[in-house]
Formats: structure tokens, sequence, C-alpha cells
């Protein structure tokens, strides 16, 4: 079982536990990276959005197939399955539909003795982008949020953030990486840890710090903030910045936003300032509110707002 998020692993790997299932391994990884050609009689894939993903995906499918291997997979009209389809029947030659519910198709494609796959590329590439004035290469790969842009949301955090020199930042969810790199710049005297679940996430971070010489950040896998909630007081931070995911799958999920506010809390030295930014229709004022006692907008415009606050004790939450 493979998945590129710690949380889902985790979560299979429990699962597995408590059914008493010892004739299965759990691999945190991107794709199939890692696996030997021609290695399994069968893949099953239910795949994301996103039609490099689900290229990529089906690719490794064929890599990892031995000939006559099964390579069936799922995903919703909402998520392009007829574009998925149409690659897999391009790729393996033939691909069809075997059963239809609810707007999901499952299909299933065969590899031929004849087919000789390509090992997948890790798909990471530079981009150019402007951070703060500054010209700044980005490297990432589709499946990564904003993996060839800066995004709004992101540049509204980035401008609306407070960073001193000194300070010790946390970047929760860090993506692409590109608010710890302007936090980094910022607190030259300092130190940036940033964060996120999805291992393409957190080798694209790393790749954009060293693509851009910086060298008083580092990049963690953690599951929300469980990897770096501090046992020692000095090791809490100054400053919590984030611009936390809300979608999941094709719908809206708000639930590892409220984990981050609420991990920002335990991670915040008192007189710590978290940054949080936002769609404008998304409400986590009151959550805010709730964890922190305080609240107050450091920027807003019709699309986003940036909403601050400070910690008024150590280890909130």
């Amino acid at each position: 079982l493979v998945d590129c998020n710690v949380a889902a692993a985790g979560c299979a790997e429990r699962t597995l536990a408590a059914n008493g299932i010892a004739s299965a391994e759990v691999r945190l990884a991107d794709g199939v990276a890692g696996l030997a050609p021609a290695s399994f009689d069968r893949v099953l894939s239910h795949l994301p959005r996103g039609r490099a993903v689900q290229e990529g995906l089906i690719q490794g499918a064929a890599w990892v197939l031995r000939p006559g291997g099964r390579f069936t997979f799922v995903a919703s009209k909402r998520a392009g399955i007829k574009g998925a389809i149409a690659y897999a029947r391009e790729l393996f030659g033939r691909c069809g539909v075997v059963r239809q519910k609810k707007g999901y198709h499952v299909a299933l494609a065969v590899r031929s003795a004849g087919l000789q796959p390509e090992p997948p590329a890790d798909g990471y590439g530079t981009h150019t982008i402007i951070l703060e004035s500054v010209e700044t290469s980005l490297v990432s790969k589709p499946g990564v949020f904003a993996w060839d842009r800066l995004d709004d949301g992101t540049a509204a955090l980035v401008g609306a953030m407070e960073i001193g020199s000194g300070d010790r930042v946390l970047d929760l969810g860090c993506g692409t990486g590109l608010a710890g790199l302007a936090a980094a710049r910022r607190a030259v005297d300092g130190e940036v840890v940033l964060v996120d679940t999805d291992v393409r996430a957190v080798e694209s971070a790393r790749r954009t710090l060293a693509a851009n010489g910086t060298t008083n950040g580092k990049v963690m896998l953690s599951d929300c903030g469980s990897a770096i909630l501090p046992r020692d007081p000095g090791q809490r931070f100054d400053v919590a910045i984030t611009n936390p995911p809300f979608h999941q799958g094709v719908g809206v999920d708000y639930e590892v936003a409220c984990q981050f506010v609420r991990d920002a809390a335990r991670v915040l030295r008192r007189g710590g300032r978290l940054f949080l930014v936002a769609n404008r229709f998304l409400r986590y004022g009151d959550l805010i509110q709730e964890t922190f006692g305080d609240l107050a907008t450091a920027y807003a415009d019709n699309r986003y707002h940036v909403l601050t606050a400070v910690a008024r004790k150590t280890g909130l939450g």
C-alpha cells in the first residue's frame, strides 16, 4: 500500500493492524519510487485530480506490472476519469470501463508482453518567479499546490506576516516552501522550520530552499504539527505562518486548518504570533479567537484575508 501522505500511510498501518493483516506492507512514497520494475501482478489505484498526476501514476503502474499484469483504477467524472482512460489506452494499447456508478468509472488495462514502459521521471522542474521583488527559483512538480507559481494567497500571507531578524518561525503546511523561504530571508539571524504531510511538498520545499541558497531553513515531514510539538520550552516558536489547505478530493474540508490553528497555539511561546491566510469565504475567525483568545486582521482584499493572533501564554491548546 503506497501513499505520499504521512497521515494516510499511518491510517493504513493502523487499519491493517486492527484487522490482523500481516501479509501487507505500507510505504510512504511518491508513486512507485523505490519499487522494482515488473514486480507486481496487479495494481489498484483511486486516481486523484490533476491530469499530470494521473498520467504519472498510470506510467508508474505500467512500469511495475509484470507482462499480463492488470491495472484497475477508478476516478470520478469531476476528477477527469475520461482523460485518464484515454491516456491509459494510449499507453497500454487497450483500456476499457468495467463498471460505472454515481459518476465514477472503474477501468481496466493489461500490460502486454511487448510493452516496454519508460521508467517514471521524478517530475521536478524549476520555475523562475518574483518573490517580494526578488527573482526566485521555485522547484516543484504537479501534485503540489501551486507547483509552478506564486499563488495569490501565499503572496498575501508573505506581504502581511511580521518576521523579526532573530525569530524562530514555523511554516505549517509549507507546500513548495515559498512562504518559508520569504520568512528565512527576513529571519537572517533566526531559523525557519517548514513542515508538510506530503512527501512531494517536503521534497519541493527542500529543493526550493537549496536552489535559493537558504541555509537557515529546514524541512520536515509532519502530520500537521506532530513532528515539532516541543518538549523543551526553548524550542518554541516566535511566529507560525500557514496557508492551510481546505480541499479534500473534490470537496471542502476544514479539519486540517483547524488542527493547524490548534498546533500553532501549542508550539508558540508567550507573545508568539500566528499569521493565517484564507479565502474570505472560509470562516476561521471564531476558531482562532476561541483558541488564542485574540484575533485581528493583518490584511484583507476581496478574495483573501490574513488573520493574526498573539499567544497570551505558552503552550495553549
